[in-house]
C-alpha cells in the first residue's frame, strides 16, 4: 500500500509540473487548482481552517484514476484552444500505462510488432509535402483545426481520443476510450496507445474527413488553408474530393449492411407474427373442428402408399411425445418401443379425412401432447402451415392428397393396434371398436404373452 501512495503521489507531482512547465498552473493557483479537483468549485474569499485543512487531506488521498480525471477537466477549462492539444499530450505523458485505464473491461494486449490498419497513405496528398523538420505534428494539426473554426478545447480532446483509438485498431479489435479522457487504454502496440503513435499522414487524412463532413461549408476552405499551408489551393480540392469519395464508399457500405441488417429484422419479424398467425389459425381450427363425428373405420377408403414420395413411415414413437423443451434437440421424436416396432399398420386406411381431423383434434385437446409434438411425430418434414392446411379443409376426401392425412392415420392406427386410445377420455371406446379385428394382422406383442391388462392401460 506504502509502494502504491508513493508511486501516486510521484505521478501527482510529475503532473503538476507539467502544468506549470505549459504555464497552465503556478504556485499561486494551487489553492484555486486544488478546489477545482477536489470540490469542483472555485475557492470562496474567507477560507476557514477546517476547510482548507479538509481540501488538503483530500486532495492528498485522490488515487491516479481520480486525479488524472480532474487534471485533464482542468486542462480542458483553462487552455486555450490553439495549443490545449499540446498541452494534453505533455502532460499526459508522465501518465505510466497501468493509470491509463479508466474501465474494468479486460484490455486486448498484443505483440508490440502488430501492425496498424494506417501505415500507408491513402491519398497523394495524405503525407504532408512540407520541407523536412517543418511538417506539423499530429497536436499541432489538431490545436490548429480547433482553433481555426473557433470549436471548443474539450473538442480537440474529443477528436484527440478518437484519432488515437481507431488507430489503436488491429484485425477489427483494438484499445479502450475513454471517451471523457480521450485516453486509449491498450491497442496494436501493447502498451496503451497514444497521439505520437498514429501515422501523421492518417491524421490529416481524418482531419480533411472531419472539415469537410462536419464543418459549414463557409469555413472549410479557411480551416482547411490553416491545417493544410504545405498544399496549393488545386491540391486541396483534389485532397478534398478524394476524401469525400472514399467517405461516400464508406456511408453507402454501411447503409448496404444497415439495409440488409434491417432487412433481415423485418424477415424475422414477420416470420414471428405468421408463425403468431399460424398459432393462433391452428389453435382456432383444433377448437371448430367437430369432434363428435362418427369414427366407424371404412375399409377400402384409400391406399397407404409408403414408395410414394412424403409417405414414408413415421420412424418415432407414437407412445411418448418428442420433446418440447427450447433448444438444439427441440421436436426430436422418442426411440419407439419394442412393441411399437413390431405393428404393421397395413396399406388399407380405413377412416377418411374429416375422421381424421376430429381424431386430431381430440388428441392435441385431451391427450396431454401439444399440436407441436403430434407434428414432429408424424415427421420432422410436415410444418405447421401443412397441418394447418389440412385441419381447415372439410369433407370426407379433402386433404386425401396431403402428406398429412397418410401420416396421420398411421399414427392413430399404430395407437390403436396397441391399446391406446386417441385421448383419455370416456368416449374412445367407440373409436377402437374395430381394435381386436385390426390387431389380427400383427405378430402378438409383449403384453400379449403376458399381463396383457397392465400393458394396455391408459397412459397418465
Amino acid at each position: 500500500m506504502a509502494q502504491e501512495n508513493a508511486r501516486d503521489e510521484g505521478t501527482k507531482d510529475q503532473i503538476i509540473a507539467k502544468l506549470k512547465e505549459n504555464g497552465v498552473l503556478s504556485d499561486d493557483q494551487m489553492t484555486m487548482f486544488k478546489h477545482e479537483v477536489v470540490f469542483h468549485d472555485a475557492p470562496s474569499q474567507r477560507e476557514t481552517r477546517s476547510r482548507q485543512r479538509e481540501l488538503d487531506e483530500r486532495f492528498d488521498e485522490f488515487n491516479d484514476h481520480t486525479f488524472i480525471s480532474a487534471v485533464i477537466e482542468y486542462i480542458v477549462n483553462h487552455t486555450p484552444n490553439d495549443r490545449c492539444t499540446r498541452v494534453y499530450e505533455d502532460v499526459v505523458s508522465v501518465i505510466p500505462d497501468s493509470d491509463y485505464s479508466y474501465t474494468s473491461m479486460p484490455t486486448a494486449r498484443p505483440a508490440r510488432d502488430t501492425k496498424g490498419l494506417h501505415q500507408n497513405p491513402e491519398t497523394p496528398f495524405s503525407a504532408s509535402k512540407a520541407a523536412p523538420g517543418s511538417a506539423k505534428s499530429n497536436a499541432e494539426l489538431i490545436d490548429i483545426l480547433v482553433s481555426t473554426a473557433n470549436l471548443e478545447s474539450r473538442q480537440a480532446v474529443y477528436i484527440r481520443g478518437v484519432i488515437t483509438w481507431l488507430d489503436s485498431m488491429y484485425d477489427a479489435t483494438g484499445g479502450t476510450l475513454t471517451a471523457s479522457s480521450g485516453l486509449v487504454s491498450g491497442g496494436r502496440l501493447g502498451r496503451d496507445h497514444r497521439l505520437s503513435d498514429v501515422p501523421n499522414h492518417y491524421v490529416r487524412d481524418t482531419l480533411m474527413n472531419y472539415i469537410v463532413t462536419r464543418l459549414e461549408e463557409d469555413r472549410r476552405e479557411k480551416v482547411k488553408t490553416a491545417v493544410f499551408p504545405d498544399l496549393s489551393a488545386a491540391e486541396l480540392e483534389e485532397y478534398s474530393d478524394i476524401i469525400m469519395q472514399k467517405q461516400r464508399e464508406i456511408d453507402e457500405k454501411e447503409q448496404a449492411e444497415w439495409d440488409e441488417a434491417r432487412q433481415a429484422y423485418l424477415r424475422r419479424e414477420a416470420q414471428r407474427n405468421s408463425e403468431a398467425a399460424n398459432l393462433e389459425r391452428q389453435d382456432t381450427l383444433i377448437k371448430e373442428i367437430d369432434k363428435s363425428i362418427d369414427l366407424t373405420p371404412k375399409p377400402g377408403f384409400a391406399v397407404r402408399n409408403y414408395s410414394k414420395s412424403g409417405q414414408s413411415r413415421i420412424c418415432w414413437s407414437v407412445l411418448k411425445p418428442p420433446i418440447d423443451v427450447p433448444g438444439p434437440h427441440q421436436g426430436d421424436g422418442m426411440s419407439m418401443e419394442p412393441e411399437e416396432r413390431d405393428v404393421e399398420v397395413g396399406e388399407d386406411i380405413d377412416r377418411d379425412c374429416d375422421q381424421i381431423r376430429a381424431m386430431i383434434a381430440r388428441f392435441i385437446q385431451d391427450s396431454g401432447w401439444s399440436a407441436n409434438q403430434f407434428r414432429w411425430a408424424l415427421s420432422r418434414h410436415i410444418t405447421r402451415r401443412q397441418l394447418i392446411n389440412f385441419l381447415e379443409k372439410r369433407g370426407p376426401s379433402a386433404g386425401k392428397q396431403t402428406h398429412v392425412f397418410p401420416l396421420a392415420w398411421e399414427f392413430f392406427k399404430k395407437r390403436e393396434m396397441l391399446g391406446y386410445p386417441i385421448s383419455n377420455t370416456p368416449n374412445d371406446a367407440g373409436v377402437l371398436q374395430e381394435r381386436d379385428a385390426n390387431r389380427r394382422t400383427k405378430r402378438p406383442s409383449v403384453g400379449e404373452r403376458g399381463n396383457t391388462r397392465e400393458k394396455r392401460t391408459r397412459r397418465t
